[in-house]
């Protein structure tokens, strides 16, 4: 205890006690020089402040300190990319539903709004058309037969052996039948016959073109 007994000292002549710095209170202004220097304006951060800053950092980065308040650039263009190519499909997919409703005859789109119902109004519009499509080949298939046997029944033996074109004209319902027999060979144009017959001032109203006999 020498540096407390010797930190009062009285002057005897004075009567006056005089103070002296305690040598561990020297150490504690020393050490906070050394933390805070003089002439330093920044403020010591208190406790409540450094966990502030310290959540604010977590939430700005991840556990391994990477950056994560920003999303990285080619999640960016990956995502962009995304949306134009989503963009581009709506608008190509709108196109087609435009050109089918236009295809559909008014009756099947009576009192029908959605998209679903035109597709199922579509599919019941081509089983129709092939419907059709297969009663319209079987009806040509009997005029081929029937006009076959017309033309061997109606038209002479001897024009169908001639070697010769022959022309046979006939009056036919209210208008006139006209039966040309000619060569293969010979390569008579049907287009030369037609031009001719209007020239004579008759109207086409059917044009048959077969094949017989090699004729």
């Amino acid at each position: 205890m020498e540096h407390v007994a010797s930190t009062f000292q009285s002057d005897q002549r004075t009567d006056e006690f005089q103070f002296f710095p305690i040598p561990c209170q020297q150490r504690i202004q020393q050490d906070e020089r050394i933390l805070i220097p003089s002439g330093d304006a920044k403020v010591v951060s208190t406790r409540s402040d450094y966990s502030q800053r310290r959540r604010k950092a977590a939430k700005a980065f991840g556990v391994n300190g990477v950056d994560i308040g920003k999303p990285n650039d080619n999640n960016k263009k990956k995502k962009i990319i995304h949306r134009d190519i989503e963009r581009q499909r709506r608008q190509e997919m709108a196109t087609l539903y435009a050109t089918l409703r236009s295809l559909l005859p008014s009756e099947y789109l009576k009192g029908k709004r959605s998209i679903s119902d035109h597709m199922n109004e579509a599919v019941n519009y081509i089983k129709h058309l092939q419907k059709k499509i297969l009663e319209l080949s079987d009806k040509r298939d009997e005029l081929k037969k029937s006009f076959h046997s017309y033309v061997s029944s109606s038209v002479p033996e001897s024009l169908q052996n001639s070697s010769e074109d022959t022309v046979m004209v006939r009056p036919c319902l209210a208008g006139v039948e006209v039966v040309i027999s000619t060569c293969l060979r010979q390569g008579l144009q049907l287009s030369s016959v037609l031009e001719v017959i209007v020239a004579e001032g008759l109207s086409v109203v059917t044009c048959i073109s077969t094949k017989v006999n090699k004729r």
